[in-house]
């Protein structure tokens, strides 16, 4: 039986690997000096918007409540299928509890439906890698417990490591976990974060310099990966499209068949890392 596949708009699925994967995406929204836009935007100017950012615009992101994710998922089940919803991080947002909620009234009202919503403790491509799995394993034939079982037990092997220009924008945020931003402010020098155990937010190392931070993605995917070939890894970036492709260089040096997919960071999550964030995600050892 087959199923319909939710996630939001902070898994960095654009409408091209939307329409690819068969995914239905519930945006977030954000507000850009006053004015209002939907994070899922297939005219999404990555250039202009973080350049708004280094000009130190105002941007604000607001979750999806339980009623919007009602609205979005009721049609799928009164046409008699069952769903299930990929989902941000519960350590970073509240949008999964969203998802529940909404979930936990609308089983009562399909009772014969089935219903998933899965905290993926991840973001951006955190997210998206597991909606690009679940979408394969509909390919083939795999039902919704089984796409369902295959998340609970990967959740903790999604490694999500990055490195930011300015801290400021995750302190502002409130999605930095453990640790001062005051490092973000000291000359040259580049933190490497890590998506934690809770999906939290939390630093791992510094670097001085660029490269050398990128350097250190590089290595992290060395000693943490698994199945390197048999994997699509992705990597967001928010307007530095040339750091992420040294990135991809330095992965390939060592793994030259590897697979990956990039993407600017979409507005939701790009407000909260801010310009300058390279981002990469993988299946590998657990977190």
């Amino acid at each position: 039986m087959s199923f319909v596949l939710f996630t939001d708009s902070s898994s960095n699925i654009t409408p091209d690997l939307a329409a690819q994967w068969d995914v239905r995406i519930v945006s977030l929204y954000y507000t850009l000096d006053g004015g209002e836009h939907p994070a899922y935007d297939p005219d999404f100017d990555g250039r202009r918007f973080y350049d708004a950012l280094r000009n130190r615009a105002e941007v604000r992101t607001s979750m999806i409540n339980a009623d919007q994710f009602a609205q979005a998922f009721e049609p799928a089940l009164a046409a008699g299928e069952d769903l299930i919803y990929i989902g941000m991080s519960s350590g970073i947002s509240g949008t999964v509890q969203a998802a529940a909620v909404a979930a936990g009234t609308l089983q009562e009202r399909y009772p014969e439906r089935r219903i998933y919503v899965k905290d993926t403790l991840g973001a951006s491509f955190g997210e998206g890698l597991f909606v690009k799995k679940v979408s394969e394993m509909r390919a083939a034939g795999k039902d919704i417990d089984e796409a369902a079982a295959w998340v609970d037990e990967n959740v903790q092997r999604m490694n999500q490591v990055f490195t930011v220009e300015d801290l400021m924008f995750l302190r502002r945020g409130g999605r930095l976990s453990g640790m001062s931003a005051v490092i973000g402010t000291l000359a040259n020098v580049k933190p490497i974060l890590w998506g934690n155990e809770e999906g939290k937010i939390v630093s791992i190392d510094k670097m001085i310099g660029r490269k050398r931070s990128l350097r250190a993605l590089a290595d992290r995917y060395a000693n943490q990966v698994i199945d390197p070939e048999g994997q699509t890894i992705a990597i967001a970036h928010s307007d530095c499209e040339a750091d992420a492709q040294y990135l991809i260089d330095l992965i390939r040096r060592q793994f030259p068949k590897q697979e990956v997919l990039v993407r600017c960071y979409e507005p939701g999550t790009g407000a909260h890392v801010g310009p300058g964030a390279v981002a990469l995600f993988f299946f590998g050892k657990t977190r």
